[in-house]
């Protein structure tokens, strides 16, 4: 039989048709089987796509800090909020033992959105695209002849390997150290030179991190201050009585005062290297040299330019409502963390200490832990035997309470750390409900029940609205004066604090010996009591800087 030609193209469109049938089915019949949750899943990615494929789950985000942070971190744009820095340039300082250890990190979250800034080492190097300068490289061959605090320097150059090869950071540790102090004023030197004419310059360490959106608003607005002044801000410290802005925490110094210093004063930088085998230190050296040519001393900025990190702040009084410009000792994880709680952040408003309580510390909070210090020293109770005083440090020797003013529970406080633990709760201030108004609240009259009218009755009642307002206003003054908040034992030494701090784990005793192991606890009733107390911020408490 012949087939026709229409009769075979028939057949073979039907049997492309089947074919395409059966392909489609295979396609879409696992989604027809697919759970709920993959759904979500395909929701997410499309979202996550959507994005740029850089939106994650916010490692930050936890139990008791839900309304301070997002849950989710997109950073496809983390410069979006970033604020204007114009006229103002960072110039940061590291060395070549640590360089690649701590500048990437910075790399990627602080330094990525400045459009300009500066890294001085005591070696030429390069990170990626990113030079870093040797602030030493035209220092006077004299000054460095003989001189063992250079002995570093050499090596470095001689070193064939990498520099953390070459180095050992628990034997080599002085020597960057020693060396690090005649780096400031050949910095202050080639940053004039190399970026002139700017309004502010702030100097960092690779340990420091500045919280740019307060500082730009601090420096451009709120602080009223004017660059052509001859200005320098910072934490101040002491050395020998001379006051110096603290090098850790940074310091800003003016253009106006930077360029006096180099371009009026051309010897200064030679003069203060030469002094730098007999100094200990290289910001008091910049200090000095900015008092003796220029009569210009540090500007106080603290707690606001501060030399501690979230987990060692002093949380509480003078340290609560204040805004944070800058931290130090930050290692790279605790960097990368602060830069990720400023991107996720639920508000832009000004970042204050408190924030950074409520977000980072306060969701790790609890009642005590094991082989850790909470650096309370404010307030100390030692074993009275001769040999535990001799034993115990000297510092904590001298913040001994007197014995003729403790009460019972501080007098067994040095025996254990249960002790210990009771006597921030020795001090509590009853609640609401446990309080007896009449012994707060005075009558207006001898006796209220002599009143010869209601309401003279009610206005001297203790039940009386308006003593019951004085009653509780009372209550929160003595709640926001509480002077305990934590405590730490070890060795027999009893220490209490008059803030609230992390700290940091200590290492397991390595015997059984019960005296030798740090407890810490943390009075979580006195410190909710004082937050309560304080109520929320109502305006930023920036610190006018003032010498």
């Amino acid at each position: 039989m012949i087939i026709s030609p229409n009769s075979r193209r028939l057949r073979v469109f039907s049997g492309i048709a089947v074919l395409a049938l059966i392909a489609i089915y295979l396609h879409i019949s696992p989604q027809w089987r697919q759970a709920p949750f993959e759904y979500a899943r395909d929701y997410y990615q499309n979202v996550t796509s959507y994005f740029g494929g850089s939106v994650y789950n916010n490692t930050l985000y936890t139990e008791g800090n839900e309304e301070m942070v997002n849950q989710y971190y997109n950073s496809s744009n983390p410069c979006a909020n970033f604020p204007n820095t114009d006229g103002i340039l960072l110039v940061m300082k590291t060395g070549a033992t640590e360089a690649f250890d701590r500048m990437p990190t910075h790399l990627l979250t602080t330094l990525s959105c400045l459009p300009d800034f500066l890294i001085f080492s005591d070696m030429e190097q390069q990170i990626g695209p990113y030079h870093i300068y040797d602030a030493l490289a035209e220092i006077e061959e004299s000054a460095k002849a003989d001189n063992a605090d250079f002995d570093l320097y050499r090596d470095q150059t001689e070193c064939p390997v990498s520099q953390k090869s070459c180095v050992d950071a628990k034997t080599d540790g002085h020597k960057a150290w020693n060396l690090d102090k005649y780096k400031f004023l050949p910095m202050m030197e080639k940053t004039w030179r190399m970026r002139p004419g700017r309004d502010w310059y702030i100097f960092t360490e690779a340990d420091t991190y500045v919280f740019w959106a307060n500082m730009i608003h601090w420096l451009k607005k709120e602080s009223r201050l004017d660059p052509r002044e001859r200005l320098y801000l910072g934490s101040r410290s002491f050395i020998g009585g001379t006051p110096f802005g603290h090098g850790g925490s940074g310091y800003i110094i003016s253009g106006t005062l930077l360029k006096h210093l180099i371009e009026y004063h051309p010897g200064v930088v030679n003069q203060y290297n030469a002094k730098g085998a007999s100094e200990c230190c290289g910001d008091l050296m910049l200090a000095m040299a900015l008092d003796e040519y220029e009569n210009v001393k540090v500007r106080q900025a603290w707690p606001m330019i501060n030399g501690e990190k979230p987990s060692t702040l002093p949380y509480g009084p003078g340290h609560w409502c204040e805004p944070i410009l800058t931290m130090h000792h930050m290692n790279s994880e605790e960097i990368s963390s602060v830069w990720q709680f400023e991107q996720t952040r639920k508000t832009d408003r000004i970042l204050l200490i408190k924030d950074l309580y409520d977000g980072l510390i306060r969701p790790k909070m609890q009642v005590s832990r094991q082989n850790w210090d909470n650096l309370s020293d404010d307030v100390c109770y030692l074993n009275p035997d001769p040999d535990a005083q001799q034993r115990a440090e000297e510092h904590l020797r001298n913040r001994q309470k007197k014995k003729e003013e403790m009460n019972e529970v501080e007098k067994e406080a040095w025996k254990s750390w249960e002790n210990c633990a009771k006597v921030c709760g020795s001090r509590d201030i009853p609640d609401e409900e446990d309080w007896d108004l009449r012994q707060v609240v005075t009558p207006k009259s001898d006796d209220p029940r002599t009143a010869n009218n209601t309401e003279t009755a009610e206005d001297t009642s203790p039940s009386d609205a308006a003593a019951r307002e004085e009653w509780k206003k009372s209550l929160n003054e003595k709640k926001r004066n509480r002077s305990c908040f934590q405590y730490r034992w070890h060795d027999e030494v009893c220490c209490t604090a008059k803030s609230f701090k992390l700290g940091a784990p200590k290492s397991a005793p390595g015997d059984s010996n019960h005296k030798a192991k740090w407890m810490s606890g943390w009075h979580l009733k006195g410190i909710n009591d004082w937050i309560d107390a304080m109520g929320e911020c109502k305006t930023p408490a920036w610190k006018k800087p003032e010498v």
